[in-house]
């Protein structure tokens, strides 16, 4: 038997999530073994040598302290990017082969507790991942063994938690969701609906409307200022740099992810270095050292607001904002959220938990007739219990980016000129819906037909992206020069471009995807 879980593959750290239909309630699953009982783990892995598994979660980390130079942190910030590892044992690795090491660590901890097979997953990726980007998160858990059932957008798993523990409130809300983790940042427009069924059942509805993020920037950006604000009080008052050696810059940024998470609750903390050093450093240097970063995160806050507004109607008083992500616990985050929107953001549950447990809720939505139930206390202290359901099409994410094609048409010299043309526009939805484009044979016999697909929304290819070419195969050898193949292309519901292809003699050929990297 196998259990389905929800996954949350983050930047610095990673948990997964089960729904248990026996009881009717969600479980956060505590790692034993690899983050000694706690319910989230390291995002780091560990290669100790030629023949030797590698090591994932704290243990990981630790072992920085001794060879930062087989230890790969914050590999998801280069998902689906164009990029391998230096070399560790004189092999690199790609950041699909790092993150399927911790999913599958995952997985593998997560059954020993629940004593069943951990295969069918949910796996949670930024909003602003495109293609190549989940595409690439799919491949990291077809490597680690795993049936992906879905990947997930953050800010939709984080509403989609949120609605669920307060559906007795959900009946047409807007809720922007504020997601700064540790090594990426979303913020996402996302209205929740519900709509009585028969009995005492709900039907959820979740819409993505507009989003913008940012896929450099989280809490390591933080914890990098402070090592820095560390770094140099410890050269102006010992003479040493902290940060030459790489063993003592990893023990540094070790004890400042910690500082910053004290400097959350506490107005000075003092941090230690490796060499034995010790400096003070209080709230408001961090903060005033930090502000380019809040800033970052305001003008994308800023701008999804007027969005909301222009594309929508919809005004800022009419949205709340839901914060996930542990970075979102700094005053600073909290502070500039309530001065943009006017009143405080909902911090509901544990912000770095509130992903995984929707994705969790999604992997057991998505079975056949799966239903969750939510429990929900009255002012007088009475129960009320409702069941939910999610229908597939009412979980609506959309694109980020316009996605084209390369064309050929007329110079009006007589010649000929490429270009893209947006066949997936911005705001294209993921269901699965394919548009239908026909395409011709240059050639008697030829085989092979190659479509380009750009990233970007104007007709210049030198000013657009491209991120992949579907190659349709195997076509007969016989057709004649002109002869017409439809091809059907589209988002399906993971965000993941797919492509069909049909000739007009009614034979269906193959299409062969390949994927530019992002440099």
């Amino acid at each position: 038997m196998t259990v389905r879980c929800g996954i949350d593959l983050g930047t610095t750290y990673s948990a997964i999530s089960w729904y248990d239909d026996f009881n009717n309630r969600l479980e956060n699953i505590e790692l034993p073994y690899i983050s000694d009982g706690q319910k989230m783990v390291s995002s780091v892995v560990y290669y100790p040598g030629e023949g030797q598994e590698p090591v994932v979660g704290d243990t990981a980390w630790n072992s920085a302290r001794q060879f930062p130079e087989r230890v790969i942190v914050g590999i998801k910030r280069s998902m689906g990017l164009d990029y391998k590892t230096p070399p560790i044992d004189g092999k690199e690795y790609t950041p699909q082969e790092v993150s399927s090491v911790i999913l599958k660590a995952l997985a593998e901890d997560a059954g020993k507790i629940l004593a069943e097979e951990v295969k069918d997953v949910i796996i949670t990726v930024p909003a602003h991942f495109g293609d190549n980007e989940r595409a690439a998160t799919e491949e990291a858990g077809k490597m680690a063994g795993l049936n992906v059932v879905g990947i997930l957008s953050e800010p939709h798993a984080a509403a989609l938690a949120y609605s669920v523990h307060k559906v007795m409130d959900i009946v047409d809300k807007y809720l922007l969701v504020y997601d700064l983790g540790g090594g990426t940042f979303d913020v996402t427009l996302i209205h929740a609906t519900t709509e009585e069924g028969a009995g005492n059942a709900l039907s959820l509805k979740i819409e993505t409307l507009c989003k913008d993020g940012n896929r450099g920037l989280g809490g390591l950006d933080w914890d990098r200022v402070l090592a820095a604000i560390v770094g140099e009080k410890v050269m102006q008052e010992h003479g040493v740099d902290v940060r030459d050696d790489p063993r003592s810059e990893a023990i540094l940024l070790d004890n400042c992810e910690k500082g910053k998470r004290y400097l959350s609750r506490t107005r000075n903390v003092s941090i230690a270095t490796g060499e034995g050093h010790q400096v003070d450093v209080s709230r408001s240097d961090f903060e005033d050292r930090t502000r380019d970063l809040v800033l970052q995160t305001r003008l994308l806050l800023e701008q999804v607001v007027d969005d909301a507004e222009e594309q929508h109607g919809i005004e800022k008083d009419k949205i709340d904002v839901v914060l996930a992500g542990g970075s979102t616990r700094m005053p600073m985050i909290r502070e500039m959220i309530e001065d943009v929107m006017g009143k405080p953001p909902i911090e509901h549950r544990n912000p770095d938990l509130l992903v995984t447990d929707g994705a969790a809720y999604w992997a057991h939505l998505l079975k056949e007739g799966g239903t969750v139930k939510a429990i929900e206390r009255k002012p007088d202290g009475g129960i009320e219990e409702k069941i939910i359901s999610v229908p597939t099409d009412e979980m609506i994410d959309l694109s980020m980016y316009a996605i084209g094609i390369e064309v050929v048409k007329s110079d009006g010299k007589g010649g000929w000129t490429n270009f893209n043309k947006v066949i997936l526009p911005v705001g294209t939805r993921y269901d699965g819906k394919m548009i239908k484009k026909e395409f011709y044979t240059a050639e008697d016999g030829m085989q092979e037909i190659h479509i380009r697909l750009y990233k970007g929304d104007v007709e210049s290819l030198d000013e657009c992206q491209r991120i992949m070419t579907f190659i349709i195969t195997d076509l007969p050898s016989d057709l004649p020069r002109g002869t017409r193949v439809n091809v059907e292309l589209g988002y399906d519901n993971n965000g993941i471009i797919r492509g069909t292809a049909l000739v007009e003699t009614g034979q269906k050929v193959d299409i062969i995807v390949e994927r530019d990297k992002i440099v």
